[in-house]
């Protein structure tokens, strides 16, 4: 099986994927999109142009799952498949968005063509010389990249994709807004499986479902709870995961328990190897809290105890088994066990330079003062004495 090859390639320590472009991956971090915003899933429709799932009495029993792509082998992706993966679970197919709550992509992008900015102003029957619809397409660009990396009011930001990522999607979107020549800027990157997993959980999933947290039960899930990202491996296998995300399937809620259809859309357009991807991700890169803990690569024998090959490769394999790590609630007891005796060592040590600092300062007034036959506090005195005369004397010489 594909997905098992690549866990035991990356857990051996093999790699990089051949042909894969160097870019570093990161787990996922912190609440939902929609939580940060405090908007219900009932009430938004981010992240829902997928299908609606089935229902238990429509579940097909002859789905079976086909993954195609090599283990080791990198995955192409053009600007189109870059859009499919981050943007379209909001934007939709077309681009169009579901105004008024997300906005087009396409008048947006249309701004930054010179040309059409230039045709605009002229239907409105207003004449615009080149260089200023020139200088305002600049200013559009601008604005369409600062968006993409920062987001909005109500877009995420997508500070994961990379300069040649973000070329080929902005490519894209000019093909998809019908800019003249756009067909010909098409360019495509060579992305590693993790890579491709990242992309759909980071901009698709991460919408709804928060990166860590507890699994919730039936009653809580009827009730609107949402599974955190941390807990989607333990509670499906891999043939699981991939059925649910690409033609749905029904879940358990209530009490009693009892199979529903659910509320997830099922996303028609990512393939099969792309879901797989996803739980290749999460399983290798788990789910934590704060972006400050971000690990540095994905899971390794060495690196954690817990997980070794063989509890990696059952969970691939379709075992109801939770792969075995380290939970972000023990990353964040050992962070605080490391860093407090290390703050603690470094006051101790600020108050006893500063304190000898103090003493060495006195000691040498104190001697300095022994050895021109005065005390300290006579010394204080004279130099007081000293200064009050400058100051009357000066004073007279002003009145004067």
């Amino acid at each position: 099986m594909r997905r098992l090859s690549v866990l035991l390639l990356v857990v051996s320590g093999f790699g990089p994927w051949a042909g894969a472009r160097e870019v570093a991956v990161t787990g996922v971090a912190g609440r939902s999109w929609l939580n940060q915003l405090n908007r219900d899933f009932a009430e938004t429709s981010m992240g829902k142009t997928g299908h609606l799932g089935p229902a238990p009495a429509d579940e097909s029993s002859r789905w079976q799952m086909g993954l195609t792509t090599s283990a080791t082998d990198a995955v192409s992706l053009r600007g189109a498949d870059l859009y499919r993966l981050n943007c379209q679970s909001c934007h939709g197919e077309t681009g169009q968005g579901a105004p008024p709550e997300i906005n087009s992509v396409i008048n947006p992008v249309r701004a930054t063509s010179v040309a059409m900015v230039m045709e605009r102003m002229k239907t409105t029957g207003m004449n615009m010389s080149h260089a200023d619809a020139n200088k305002m397409a600049e200013q559009s660009k601008d604005a369409l990249l600062q968006r993409l990396h920062n987001g909005g009011q109500d877009m995420p930001a997508f500070p994961h994709l990379d300069d040649a990522e973000v070329h080929a999607l902005i490519a894209y979107l000019k093909q998809l807004s019908g800019l003249p020549g756009a067909e010909h800027e098409q360019t495509s990157v060579k992305e590693s499986p993790m890579r491709v997993g990242e992309h759909i959980v980071k901009s698709t999933c991460h919408i709804c479902h928060a990166a860590y947290g507890v699994n919730p039960s039936p009653q809580q899930i009827a009730e609107g709870a949402i599974p955190p990202l941390s807990a989607l491996t333990g509670r499906v296998t891999l043939p699981q995961f991939v059925r649910k995300v690409t033609a749905g399937a029904p879940i358990v809620m209530g009490e009693p328990a009892a199979a529903c259809r659910g509320r997830m859309p099922v996303f028609y357009y990512l393939s099969q190897d792309e879901a797989a991807d996803v739980y290749l991700y999460l399983t290798l890169y788990p789910p934590y809290k704060f972006a400050a803990l971000d690990p540095a690569g994905p899971v390794r024998a060495a690196d954690r105890g817990a997980v070794d090959g063989a509890s990696i490769s059952a969970a691939s394999l379709g075992s109801d088994t939770e792969p075995p790590s380290t939970p972000p609630a023990a990353q964040d007891q050992t962070l605080e066990m490391s860093v407090a005796p290390s703050l603690g060592f470094g006051l101790f040590l600020t108050l006893l330079l500063a304190g000898g600092f103090t003493f060495t300062v006195r000691e040498c007034m104190r001697l300095s003062a022994v050895a021109e036959g005065l005390s300290p506090a006579r010394t204080l005195r004279v130099n007081d004495a000293t200064l009050q005369t400058e100051n009357v004397q000066e004073d007279q010489r002003l009145i004067a």
